[in-house]
This record gives structure tokens, sequence and C-alpha cells, in this order.
């Protein structure tokens, strides 16, 4: 019995002799992650979208400046003429037109042989003239001409004032548009509120273009 044990304990298991190689063990695989969600670039495409959507429905803000400076009535160009027209005036002269008339009498009372004479001789006078004059001194420096400049140097400055006017309210409208649009209040009142703003500087903005706004929504 003995040596039987033996040979059982030195004979190797029955997995050694015949069974296949374990595997080894499986090693977890993860998928990649997705990308992260780019609220700051999704935010930045919105943005741009509702600024194209506004800049198609109204006019460029150059046209819209250029309809201010034109409405005043104002050309620059003929304000310079302003300040040169009194210097060049002084090349006409100065006509001076002058007209007297008088009346003279005399009687003469006399015998000449047998007849006796006493008549009244009237000599009426009638005399006009002319004289021009000119003023060379002032084609150097004309005393008109400091009026004219501060009177041009006011219409000007008026002129940039309503087109500065016109732009700051052009882009303070599309403020209060891309607001609407992107973060509507949620009661009523304040919708209402801001839709009143954006139509009260519409008609502002139409006052100073000589209605652009309210011609191009007509339209």
């Amino acid at each position: 019995m003995l040596p039987i044990l033996c040979l059982l304990l030195a004979a190797p298991p029955a997995a050694s002799r015949g069974a296949p190689p374990a595997s080894p063990p499986a090693v977890a695989t993860l998928d990649p992650a997705p990308p992260a969600f780019d609220a700051v670039a999704v935010a930045r495409a919105e943005s741009r979208r509702i600024l194209s959507a506004l800049a198609a429905a109204d006019p460029p803000i150059s046209e819209v400046q250029r309809a201010a400076a034109d409405h005043d009535g104002i050309d620059p160009d003929r304000l310079r003429a302003w300040v040169a027209r009194p210097r060049s005036a002084h090349w006409l002269p100065k006509v001076t037109i002058e007209g007297s008339r008088s009346e003279h009498d005399t009687r003469v009372i006399g015998v000449t042989g047998t007849v006796e004479s006493d008549y009244l001789r009237l000599s009426p006078t009638t005399q006009f003239g002319a004289r021009l004059s000119w003023e060379l001194d002032q084609l150097v420096f004309s005393r008109d001409e400091p009026a004219a400049a501060w009177t041009a140097s006011r219409l000007i400055d008026r002129r940039e004032a309503r087109v500065h006017r016109a732009t700051k309210l052009y882009y303070q409208r599309r403020k209060l548009l891309a607001q609407l649009a992107l973060e509507p209040p949620r009661e009523a009142v304040g919708r209402v509120d801001r839709e009143n703003q954006v139509e009260e500087i519409t008609a502002e903005l139409d006052e100073l273009t000589g209605g652009l706004f309210s011609g191009r929504r007509k339209s």
C-alpha cells in the first residue's frame, strides 16, 4: 500500500497533464471619454447669430451716420465757402449813386426903348452821379471773416453732435434687441418696458436720420 500511495503523491495533477493553460486575467478597457461640452463656444455662436440677424434687419452704421449728417442740411463745402466769401466779396466795388435837383428863378424888370419888360426867368437844374469805390485792404483780411468762421464752426459742431448721438443710439438699440432675444424678461411688465425703450430710441433715430428706420421697416 505504501508504494502505491507514494506513486499517487508523486504523480502530477490532472490539470498539469492534459488541461490547457489558464488564460491570463482579462484587463478592463474603457472607451475614450466624449469631449466636454464647450459652453463658451455655444454662447459665442449664439451671440454671432443674433448679431447677424440684427445687422440684416437694420441699416449699417455708416448709412445711419451719413443720413444724420445730411439731414441737418449743412454741407461742409458750403461752410468753407462762407468763410472765404466775405474776403472775395470785396473784389466788387461799392456803388454810390447820387442825384440832386435845384430851381433858380430870375426876375427881370426894365425898359427897352419904348417897351417895358417885366418877366420871371426859371432855370431848373437836375444832376445825377455815380461813384465806385474799393476796399482793397479787405482782400487780405475781411472784418466779416471772424463772424463767418464762428458761425461755420458752430454749425459743424452741431452736425458732428448729431452724428455722435445717432451712433450712440444705434448701438444702444441693438443692445436692447439682443437682450430681448437672449435673455427676455420673464414678467410681461419688464418685457413691455424693454420694448418701449426700443421704440423710443427708434423714434429718435428716425428724427435724426430723416425717417431712415421707419422707411426701412415699411419697405
